[in-house]
């Protein structure tokens, strides 16, 4: 009889790492960036339909969101250094698990916004597994 050797894909560090790099990231940002936007002012409902309508605004939120989920998942899948496609994928499937709550939530952002972040952010992540994988295999001089 053959003994198999079962290798575990799943790393749970490297995925809570990614994903705390994803979230934080995230959230690190749209405070600064909010902050930026909306100076020290009160914000009100009026000040927040206005954001949500600036579709310039909104498309440089999902491309610093969308950059977060890519570290997380180059995180995830450095720190796991096995199955780098799974556990960045994992990054992504959390990430639009989430998304998927907030669209159910009807919390005012566009749908169009959300729709682009749920179908992007699985792709993004693995983009980031692809290059930690890549720099793992690359060779050292």
């Amino acid at each position: 009889m053959v003994e198999q050797k079962s290798e575990r894909k799943f790393h749970f560090l490297g995925v809570l790492l990614g994903v705390a790099v994803d979230n934080v990231g995230t959230l690190v940002s749209t405070v600064l960036f909010g902050s930026l936007y909306f100076g020290s002012n009160p914000v009100n409902e009026q000040d927040i339909s206005t954001f949500y309508s600036n579709v310039m605004l909104l498309l440089l939120f999902l491309v610093i969101g969308l950059f977060w989920s890519f570290l997380g998942g180059y995180v995830a899948a450095r720190v796991a250094k096995r199955a780098e496609y799974f556990n960045a994928a994992c990054i992504g499937v959390i990430g639009a698990a989430i998304g998927f709550d907030s669209m159910l939530s009807n919390n005012g952002i566009p749908l169009w916004y959300e729709l682009i972040g749920f179908f992007a952010i699985v792709p993004v992540s693995l983009l980031g597994g692809y290059l930690a994988l890549k720099r793992k295999k690359a060779p050292l001089k």
